[in-house]
């Protein structure tokens, strides 16, 4: 059916009568192509199914939710040669389907931040809890079960995963792994952590940990998409910038205490700080810049965003952390 698809337009429906040809060969079959349907696998060469895990895999790649159309062509054993996968890949990105389910085709590129046509951008892949603090738990947190083990708190649409490692021991048996609470025995090594995304750990032993996370470093502004209430978020940059130097006041809504955005920073005690920028408007009258509540008209403007923290929003918008001028990258 697929062949007769390919090469023949009497055999589509009308939407797609005129999108054109092509040949394929006979040998394109689906154990030769995926390895299924006969008796034993006829995948004799190629490389598609490390690409295809990937680009689009259970636990790793760029899109773990993917749709993904396999069309061989390079050293395997359908014949089908890279002139016809041009062919294919043509018609298929000028016909791509649209998802019924978000209303969007492959390549559209949905976002509240500020993207222009004529723009580039470039997605990465997010890492995830196994990424960033090992399979096997190589970072070092405290194990055990759901009442004992240090929780690792992601932010979601619907609040907050909460995921830790479990030792394995006790009842039921178990393997050690990465699980969340409220989810049972599924393994959570491949739960997604957003690079914008302010995760907390929350630490049940007794002595500190210091962790240490490698990846790209950021040398331009960072800009968030919020909605109204609390925003979860990271300071993307591995040191500290000030709140005079990270440009947020120019995307939160201003005012004095309990009518403008506030700033939840951990104030390395338990606690937060709780910041927010007035124009010097208002009453009580107070100076313009940075304040902090309970701390009357003091500039804070030199206090340090830290490394988490979140932003609670009167309204949906975006949000730009500035690179400070003169920090060495």
């Amino acid at each position: 059916a697929a062949h007769e698809w390919w090469e023949n337009t009497s055999k589509r429906s009308g939407s797609f009568s005129s999108v054109g040809t092509v040949a394929i060969p006979d040998a394109y079959t689906m154990n030769n192509a995926m390895g299924i349907g006969g008796t034993e696998s006829g995948l004799t060469s190629g490389h598609g199914t490390s690409c295809a895990a990937l680009a689009a895999g259970n636990n790793f790649g760029l899109a773990f939710e993917a749709n993904i159309w396999n069309m061989p062509g390079i050293g395997d054993a359908v014949s089908l040669g890279i002139e016809a996968n041009y062919d294919l890949m043509k018609i298929f990105h000028q016909n791509k389907p649209t998802n019924s389910a978000t209303g969007f085709d492959a390549t559209s590129l949905t976002t509240d931040l500020a993207v222009s046509s004529g723009d580039s951008y470039e997605v990465r892949a997010d890492v995830t809890i196994g990424s960033l603090f090992g399979a096997a738990n190589e970072a070092g947190l405290g194990a055990g079960n759901a009442t004992t083990a240090d929780v690792v708190w992601i932010p979601t649409a619907n609040g907050f995963a909460q995921v830790f490692y479990d030792d394995g021991k006790g009842f039921p048996p178990r393997p050690a792994g990465w699980r969340a609470i409220g989810a049972g025995a599924a393994d959570q090594a491949g739960t997604s952590v957003p690079f914008t995304a302010g995760i907390f750990i929350q630490r049940r032993q007794a002595e500190d940990l210091d962790i240490v996370f490698v990846g790209h470093v950021r040398t331009e502004a960072t800009s968030f998409s919020i909605g109204s209430g609390f925003n979860f978020l990271n300071r993307v940059l591995p040191v500290g910038v000030a709140l005079d130097d990270s440009g947020i006041e120019n995307f939160i809504k201003k005012g004095n205490t309990g009518s403008g955005d506030l700033i939840w920073s951990p104030d390395g005690n338990g606690g937060y700080n709780q910041y927010y920028y007035t124009d010097g408007g208002g009453f009580p009258p107070q100076t313009k810049g940075w304040k902090a509540v309970g701390q009357g008209n003091a500039d804070r403007g030199s206090a340090t965003l830290a490394s988490g923290y979140a932003i609670q929003a009167s309204e949906a918008g975006s949000v730009s952390v500035a690179i400070p001028n003169g920090l060495d990258l």
